[in-house]
């Protein structure tokens, strides 16, 4: 049988999430603030190695993320 959904980390917190889903609408279902700020590029997101991860990946099972305010808006150059 195919799970329906997955389990993910976001923020040290353990999440379930449907599979398929993105980490915007991981951060949405699980932190709604923050998920407006994320959409609106006050927020960022890293995986658990660091590395910046953009809203619409793809989520996996077991994934890890950490979702964190910025001071400045995303600058796509940065990228």
């Amino acid at each position: 049988m195919t799970p329906t959904v997955i389990p993910v980390f976001l923020n040290g917190r353990p999440a379930r999430i449907a599979v398929g889903s993105t980490l915007a609408q991981l951060v949405a279902q699980e932190d709604p603030e923050l998920g407006k700020a994320f959409a609106g590029g006050l927020a960022r997101a890293t995986d658990a190695r660091g590395v910046a991860v953009n809203g619409d990946a793809v989520l996996s099972a077991g994934a890890i993320f950490r979702v964190f305010g910025s001071a400045r808006a995303a600058d796509p150059a940065d990228a």
